[in-house]
């Protein structure tokens, strides 16, 4: 493609103080921000149309004018990088690549579909966790964001998943997000029939049953099934699309640059050596910053990612510490009551359902600061997030920085529940010591996250390529494997199920690995966390905007600052 922002050394440029500038020089603007009519001119050119035809409704109302600008160009970056080296890889594996893009250069449809649900995974996640913490605190999203004009309900028409994930469902606006014969609604909507608004069990119940509970479609017997994590997509779809996922379009470039290297590609050994085969990069950012590759066979691997859920218990008159300490000596079936971690092949998440049975009604779990949110892997509550802590120091913003368990989860390798420094089974919560927190910790190895344990060799990660109905699914895939290359095509995979390592495999992980959707909505996750790295965003800023950018055509000042600085000026080339 033609170097992106080329355009503006032929785009009349306005100052903020509205006079006309015409960039005929390498000299640039500095005015601290661009004018909206300068903006306009920028994305209409971007867009490959021209500005009457542009809705640009409040885009501008509020926003740094640049903030806008930049947004669009990393949005646009990384849809473009994506479907460049997907369609790269695709090539390599000899699978079915994506349409090129049509006379109006506009990226095929199918290819943004698989993009935007891609990364709208991340959103979800967060959105759930938003959700089902709003209920805990009594303080529903359905009248903060009505109060915050954003609006309920689907908006647009939009394309989401089905239940079963094996299908597209297509949403018009006027459809209703159904439930347990209900709509979902809260009073003041006016809508045909009986409303209400979803509990945490209704969100959490597919987890168990493994049975829909949410449909969208404008009738009830004529609605679809589909996730909870879609139904609040849905629910929520102007909160959504305009405020989650514009606040993470800048760390879409660094996953998209992340996942384009996350496997070598070459030829294949023996009978399949006129094959390509996808072999485990572990040099890219997702592996090496989440997990050890010591190739050693007697090598111990640790994981730097975990996930973390504590249960709050109100311990103001001492007493909940004895019931505490009671519950967790009643798990000696499932842990090691010496170190709180789990024994081989057991649940984490019937353990923290035994551990809450054996407190009893009477040490309920405490929720009056409101921070009781549920996780939308697995449906439990007390959810904090998932930790990523490379050699001690958090990547992005940790959500246990400062908490007295923060170095026991870095710590730990093995799921179950933490051990105080006086090997006591809770901590004391660092913002009210009358309350006493139970801490779980689920580890996730990267290497088990894409099915390299034993028992999961139906579940390895495929690649797949793009949709095609004249192409048998089988044919249209590859699985990776779990070496560097075709001479040692398992040498991690063989290291991770050595005996020492066994110790670290977990059935909750192998669980997330045998549904594709949740296994990718998981690496998404991981990946999210890990683009949060300055080093990592910074080189993917570097390559990308190098690639598609032009840095002597770069005019204005306010977007050389936040761009321009990262172009390597030697790079000039049309990709």
């Amino acid at each position: 493609m033609k170097k992106l922002l080329s355009l503006l050394g032929s785009v009349s440029l306005l100052t903020t103080a509205g006079n006309a500038v015409v960039a005929c020089t390498n000299d640039r603007i500095t005015s601290p921000k661009l004018d909206p009519d300068l903006a306009k001119q920028i994305i209409a050119k971007l867009a490959g149309t021209d500005v009457a035809s542009i809705d640009f409704g409040d885009l501008f109302s509020s926003a740094d004018v640049t903030t806008v600008v930049v947004n669009i160009i990393n949005d646009l970056i990384s849809k473009q990088y994506s479907y460049d080296s997907t369609n790269k890889l695709l090539s390599q594996l000899g699978l079915n690549q994506y349409a090129k893009p049509g006379e109006s250069n506009l990226l095929p449809e199918d290819f943004l579909n698989f993009f935007n649900q891609n990364a709208s995974t991340i959103a979800e996640d967060i959105l759930f966790t938003e959700y089902t913490k709003s209920i805990s605190s009594g303080i529903r999203m359905d009248f903060t964001q009505a109060n915050s004009l954003y609006a309920l309900n689907p908006i647009r028409e939009t394309t989401v998943k089905s239940f079963d994930g094996e299908s597209d469902i297509k949403v018009n606006i006027q459809d209703k997000i159904w439930f347990n014969g209900k709509i979902w609604a809260k009073g003041s909507e006016s809508v045909d029939g009986n409303k209400e608004l979803p509990k945490l069990e209704d969100l959490t119940e597919e987890y168990a049953s493994k049975k829909a509970i949410f449909k969208i479609g404008a009738t009830e017997s004529s609605a679809n099934e589909i996730t909870a994590k879609t139904a609040l997509k849905l629910r929520f779809q102007d909160y959504f699309e305009n405020k989650l996922m514009k606040d993470i379009i800048s760390n879409l470039l660094t996953t998209s640059f992340i996942e384009a290297n996350m496997f070598n590609i070459s030829s294949q050994a023996g009978e399949n050596s006129n094959k390509n085969g996808a072999y485990l990069n572990i040099s890219n950012t997702l592996f090496s910053k989440t997990q050890s590759w010591n190739t050693s066979s007697t090598a111990d691997w640790k994981t730097n990612v975990k996930m973390v859920w504590s249960y709050k218990i109100d311990n103001t008159d001492q007493k909940a510490a004895a019931q505490i300490k009671t519950a967790f000596n009643a798990l000696n079936s499932f842990i090691d009551t010496s170190t709180g971690e789990l024994k081989d092949d057991t649940s984490l998440f019937k353990l923290m359902e035994d551990f809450k049975t054996n407190l009893g009604s009477e040490t309920p779990i405490y929720n009056g600061d409101g921070s009781n949110a549920y996780d939308s892997f697995f449906g439990k509550e007390g959810f904090k997030g998932i930790t990523i802590y490379e050699n001690g120091v958090s990547i992005g913003t940790s959500p246990i920085a400062n908490k007295a368990y923060e170095d026991a989860v870095k710590t730990s390798t093995k799921a179950g529940i933490l051990l105080n420094s006086n090997t006591l089974p809770f901590f004391n919560d660092t913002d009210n010591s009358n309350i006493a927190e139970v801490v779980f910790v689920l580890p996730i190895y990267m290497i088990e996250l894409l099915g390299a344990s034993i028992g999961s060799e139906n579940d390895v990660y495929k690649i797949n390529g793009a949709p095609s109905s004249t192409i048998d699914e089988e044919e249209n895939s590859v699985a990776i494997n779990f070496g560097p290359t075709s001479q040692s095509s398992t040498r991690y995979s063989d290291v991770w199920n050595n005996l020492n390592n066994m110790k670290y495999h977990s059935t909750d992980v192998r669980t997330i690995a045998s549904n594709e959707a949740n296994r990718q909505a998981m690496i998404n996750q991981i990946k999210y966390v890990v683009s949060q790295d300055t080093s990592v965003s910074d080189l993917a800023k570097t390559v990308l905007y190098s690639q598609y950018l032009d840095v002597d055509e770069i005019y204005y000042a306010g977007l050389f600052d936040q761009i321009g600085r990262y172009i390597k000026s030697d790079e000039d080339e049309d990709d």
